[in-house]
């Protein structure tokens, strides 16, 4: 995808604002020009002249306007740090990464938390902000600055208040152990650490059928269990949000509540070798949306509902559950 193709209507949304490099004209609706008066027409040309002439170089090549909080990737280009995170949003998988266990989850940056192709050169690369530079542009250009500040937070704000991407990391723990024969036996412990527990309503872990109980439910962090054992297997575990929210996944189900694509069913298979024996984890970049007609309902009352939910299910699964009587 060419930086030309990127999304239409985040590109209409600032058509209306972009600005020439010569500075001699800005677009305007009719109406403004119909209302004007030849001398307003005039200052306002001067205005333009004056103050919101931007040099080419301090242009976005993807968005073509004024650079706000100017990024620069490891090929040495700059753009926008909003374009560069919708670039790698759009051109970036999400894979899975094996990385080492001790690797502590952390809130994900969309500009330097991901390795994307330059949408310049098309090298992989990630980004870093310029700060040196975002003061310099801030003071160069004072009144567009405040112009693109302001439309860059009504567009962060829009996209955190619907879609977001958070970090989930899902592995194990691992360490040989010797029983009193002097046989081998392995000390493992299988965890999923989300970057947000905030959104997490419980992880359902699924070992094999051998251990007992072989389902079990967390409902708070750590979403861990530790167990010993001869051999590796694959565990499955489902990671069930909190009303309100949903997995942007084609591989989402919907929730045992029936909320559609409240649950997402990873999978990992036991490590005993990786990283000097201690385990390894894979790490996954997902996105989540938030459902704004959950906005108004209280945390209290939601906190309620679902713990009651919890609990049904778990009589149901253990064949003490009885639905009420109908009148």
């Amino acid at each position: 995808m060419s930086p030309s193709e990127m999304d239409p209507a985040a590109r209409i949304t600032r058509a209306s604002k972009r600005r020439r490099v010569d500075g001699t004209n800005v677009e305007s609706s009719e109406a403004e020009e119909n209302i004007q008066s030849p001398m307003q027409d005039d200052v306002h040309a001067n205005n333009r002249d004056e103050t919101e002439q931007i040099d080419a170089d301090d242009q976005c090549p993807i968005c073509h306007l004024l650079l706000y909080r100017p990024v620069v990737t490891q090929c040495n280009h700059a753009m926008c740090e909003s374009c560069m995170a919708h670039w790698a949003d759009v051109s970036v998988t999400s894979q899975m990464k094996i990385v080492d266990v001790d690797e502590e989850p952390s809130e994900f940056n969309p500009v330097s938390g991901v390795e994307a192709k330059c949408p310049m050169c098309r090298t992989a690369t990630s980004a870093s902000l310029n700060e040196a530079r975002s003061e310099q542009l801030r003071v160069r250009y004072p009144s567009i600055w405040e112009e693109r500040r302001v439309e860059e937070e009504g567009d962060l704000s829009r996209n955190a208040a619907e879609i977001q991407t958070i970090t989930v990391y899902i592995g194990n723990r691992h360490t040989l152990v010797r029983d009193a024969e002097d046989a081998n036996v392995h000390e493992w412990t299988f965890f999923v650490r989300p970057s947000r527990t905030d959104i997490i309503e419980e992880v359902q872990i699924l070992l094999h059928p051998t251990f007992r109980p072989s389902r079990i439910i967390r409902q708070r962090p750590p979403y861990a269990i530790k167990r010993y054992g001869w051999g590796y297997f694959t565990v499955q575990a489902y990671v069930i949000l909190k009303a309100g929210y949903s997995w942007v996944s084609n591989e989402a189900e919907d929730s045992p509540d029936g909320a559609s694509k409240g649950m997402l069913p990873l999978e990992w298979t036991l490590d005993f070798n990786g990283f000097g024996g201690k385990g390894s984890m894979g790490r996954c970049r997902l996105k989540v949306k938030n459902d704004r007609d959950w906005e108004d309902i209280s945390e209290e009352g939601e906190q309620d509902e679902a713990e009651m939910r919890r609990l049904v299910r778990q009589y149901e699964r253990d064949g003490r559950y009885q639905p009420p009587e109908e009148d």
